[in-house]
C-alpha cells in the first residue's frame, strides 16, 4: 500500500543505505541532509548494534536509531526509549544448543559491543561464503570485502570464557547472530523454534545468517515505539530494506521499498516499490521522486 503522506523515513543499512564498500554515497548523504533540513524525520533501522550504526552515519546529524533489530531504540533527542535483552538463562541455553553444531559461529550483540565465539572461524567462514578468491567478484568488490572484513575483525571482541561474562551480567545480549553451513543453520532453526519458540524471535538479514532476538522484538516493534513518541501514525512512514529482518517493517508502514539487490523474494513481493541497487543510489533516487 502506497501512502503519499510521508513524515518518517526508515533506512536499513547494509545492502540498502550503505553501498558495497559499507559507505553512504555522497548522493544518498546529500538527499538525506536536505530532507532532514526540510523537516522530515529520518531513522536508521538496522540489525547492527547502536555503536556500529552510529559510527557508519556519524556525519549525518539529526537521526534516530532502531538497532539490534528493534532491541535498542534511540530517539531524535539521543534518549534511549526502548532497551530489551535476551534473558541470561536463555542466552546460555541458546549458546549451548548452537555449539552442538560444529560449523556454526556466533556473535553476541549488546548496544555498544559485540563478542564473537571465534574471530578466526568467522574470517574463514566469511571468505568461504563470499568466494572472494574464486572469481565470483571483481577487483573493486574484493577490495571492498577485504576492507569490511578488517573492520569487522577489529570491532569484534573475543573472550576465553563468554559464559562468565554472561553469568556475571557483564554482557547484556540483545541479539545473537549465527553464521555457518546452510544445512546446520536450517537444523538449528528448526530446533530453536521447537525448544525456544515461545521466548525468542528469529529473522535473517542475509541468506547466510540467522538472527535471534527476544520474543516480539523486530524493526517493526521499534518503529511503533518511535512513532508513538513522535505522535504520528506508522502508516505515514516509508521504509527501505533488503533483508528478511525488514519484513515486519514492511507489513506496518504506509510505503515499503525493497532494494533490487535483495535476495529475499518475499520482501520484494511485499514492497510497493523496487528501488535500484544500493550501489546505484537507490535510496536517493526513490526519495527524490517521491518527496
Amino acid at each position: 500500500m502506497f501512502n503519499n503522506k510521508i513524515e518518517l523515513i526508515l533506512l536499513d543499512m547494509d545492502g540498502t543505505l550503505l553501498n558495497s564498500q559499507s559507505k553512504v554515497s555522497s548522493r544518498n548523504k546529500k538527499v538525506l541532509k536536505r530532507l532532514i533540513a526540510e523537516g522530515y524525520k529520518v531513522a536508521i533501522a538496522t540489525g547492527r548494534n547502536y555503536h556500529e550504526a552510529r559510527k557508519a552515519v556519524e556525519d549525518i546529524a539529526g537521526l534516530a536509531y532502531i538497532t539490534n533489530n528493534g532491541g535498542y531504540v534511540v530517539d531524535f533527542n539521543g534518549d534511549v526509549i526502548f532497551d530489551k535483552n535476551i534473558s541470561r538463562e536463555d542466552v546460555i541455553s541458546l549458546l549451548r544448543t548452537i555449539e552442538e553444531y560444529p560449523s556454526l559461529n556466533y556473535a553476541l550483540a549488546a548496544p555498544e559491543e559485540i563478542y564473537m565465539k571465534s574471530k578466526l572461524q568467522f574470517i574463514k567462514m566469511f571468505l568461504s561464503n563470499k568466494r572472494v578468491f574464486k572469481g565470483k567478484l571483481n577487483i573493486l568488490q574484493r577490495f571492498a570485502l577485504i576492507k569490511r572484513l578488517i573492520r569487522l575483525f577489529k570491532s569484534r571482541k573475543e573472550s576465553d570464557n563468554i559464559y562468565e561474562l554472561i553469568e556475571n551480567n557483564s554482557l547484556a545480549v540483545q541479539k545473537i547472530d549465527v553464521m555457518g553451513r546452510i544445512d546446520e543453520m536450517k537444523a538449528l532453526k528448526n530446533r530453536i523454534i521447537e525448544e525456544f519458540g515461545d521466548k525468542i524471535k528469529l529473522s535473517s538479514s542475509s541468506k547466510e545468517n540467522l538472527e535471534i532476538n527476544p520474543l516480539n522484538i523486530s524493526k517493526g516493534s521499534g518503529l511503533r515505539y518511535l512513532a508513538d513518541e513522535l505522535g504520528i501514525s506508522v502508516k505515514n512512514s516509508i521504509a527501505f530494506g533488503d533483508g528478511g529482518n525488514d519484513l515486519e517493517l514492511f507489513e506496518i508502514v504506509g510505503t515499503s521499498v525493497a532494494m533490487s539487490n535483495s535476495e529475499f523474494s518475499e520482501l520484494k513481493e511485499k514492497a510497493d516499490i523496487i528501488a535500484e541497487s544500493n550501489d546505484d543510489d537507490g535510496v536517493a533516487k526513490v526519495l527524490i521522486e517521491l518527496l
